[in-house]
């Protein structure tokens, strides 16, 4: 069953949708909580999220898909938007899930810069038991400039490309491209200030105590990953983080392909259902 849901983070209004398993098929056990990139919605990326909750949900979890502040249906404005106010979102829909549903167990899913805002929530939320990250964004120490300003280029060809379609032309006469939301996914998080990075280290510093299972997903061709999954793969093992990496052959940041799509979900739904199973032994 999918249940259009609000809740409220300091009188604004989110809007998502929560996914609820049949009686029969509930355990009751795990409640997972969806957080999309910078410039997402709750949808995912190709609709991702959507298939996700959906398999999972199948497979007996809650979940709970939601627009942050200033994106999608939910009220904010664009602009005010910031990886804090997100975290501060996810917070709200964790206390929501868990104040709606039986999950006794919380785990997190985040893509790109939404698995940043996973890690710090469960940095500083107790209670978060788990993480599910996609491509996620190296952070404070763990970056690397290079790393970002090949993403940057990388994201203007692909805009460049979007301008060979007739769609792409007219949503720009019509005034219905958002111009600085454009700019924020091409440059805005590639040059991070000497405080963003301070906060970051942060949170890095109260992560290390999270002692929840990590799940790192990654595209061979993501240029993201080399760095990412080294830095975070050191950063886990020094701090005694379980977790495990997987690489998706060929696949780029957002796993634009059936294949690469499906091999994250299964990749995705195998390691959940451990947990599941665990939980009801």
């Amino acid at each position: 069953m999918e249940t259009p849901i609000t809740f409220s983070n300091k009188e604004m209004l989110l809007r998502g949708i929560l996914h609820s398993p049949n009686s029969s098929r509930s355990t009751g056990s795990i409640g997972v909580v969806f957080q999309s990139g910078w410039s997402g919605c709750r949808l995912g990326p190709h609709r991702m999220f959507v298939k996700t909750a959906r398999e999972l949900t199948a497979n007996g979890c809650y979940c709970l898909r939601f627009d942050f502040a200033g994106r999608g249906d939910s009220d904010g404005n664009t602009q005010n938007a910031s990886i804090q106010s997100m975290i501060s979102d996810t917070v709200c829909a964790v206390d929501f899930l868990r104040s709606n549903t039986p999950a006794k167990q919380i785990f997190l899913v985040g893509i790109c810069s939404g698995g940043k805002v996973s890690i710090a929530t469960a940095a500083s939320t107790p209670g978060i038991d788990g993480l599910i990250l996609w491509s996620a964004e190296a952070m404070g120490r763990l970056r690397n400039s290079t790393v970002y300003a090949r993403r940057s280029v990388a994201a203007l060809l692909v805009y460049l490309k979007k301008l060979t379609h007739p769609t792409t032309w007219m949503k720009i006469f019509t005034l219905k491209v958002n111009t600085n939301m454009v700019g924020k996914a091409m440059f805005q998080h590639e040059t991070a200030s000497d405080d963003e990075i301070l906060q970051e280290d942060d949170i890095l510093d109260r992560f290390q105590s999270f002692k929840g299972p990590t799940l790192f997903v990654y595209g061979e061709n993501d240029p993201n990953t080399k760095v990412a999954a080294e830095n975070y793969a050191k950063f886990c093992t020094q701090a005694g983080i379980k977790h495990s990496f997987h690489e998706i052959a060929n696949a780029n940041h957002s796993f634009y392909s059936l294949k690469w799509e499906r091999e994250v979900m299964d990749i995705t739904k195998a390691w959940v259902s451990s947990y599941i199973t665990k939980a009801g032994s």
